[in-house]
């Protein structure tokens, strides 16, 4: 993880503060429809009330014996699923294999507004929101990755 971070004082609505980022390789199933980790989170203090948050990325997804299957990757500002969800990229995949891995990236920018200079944590899950077979994240050694940038406001 990558922290750049310099002062707010002087520089007009839009300038880059401070730019955090992860990246995980580590490969997770979804059991079924339920909402899953990828392993995507990470924690920025915001300097003034007034700033915001992009949070842009994307995730690796494959589906294995997937017949018209859809993913759900959900951005949350908090560390679990029962926290305040900001963004909700949906893919379907209209695979009608069963022998193949079908991979497909997702990618998600959403700019959020914590209106906090506490510690806020973003992390990023997954869901097979539709179809058969199994929905993983960073399979065969794939890299997803979460970047927050504080946005001067």
């Amino acid at each position: 993880m990558a922290l750049t971070k310099v002062r707010s004082a002087g520089f007009t609505a839009g300038a880059i503060l401070q730019v955090v980022q992860t990246t995980t390789s580590t490969a997770v199933n979804a059991s079924g429809d339920d909402v899953t980790a990828t392993g995507l989170s990470v924690a920025i203090t915001p300097q003034s009330t007034s700033n915001k948050i992009l949070v842009t990325g994307s995730v690796n997804a494959v589906f294995t014996n997937a017949t018209s299957t859809g993913v759900n990757i959900d951005v949350f500002r908090g560390a679990s699923s029962s926290d305040t969800k900001i963004a909700d990229a949906h893919v379907h995949a209209a695979y009608n294999t069963s022998s193949t891995d079908n991979q497909v990236n997702v990618p998600f920018s959403v700019l959020d507004s914590p209106s906090t200079t506490s510690a806020q944590t973003y992390s990023v899950f997954f869901n097979r929101s539709q179809g058969s077979g199994t929905a993983r994240v960073q399979s065969n050694g794939s890299v997803s990755n979460l970047t927050l940038m504080e946005v001067a406001g």
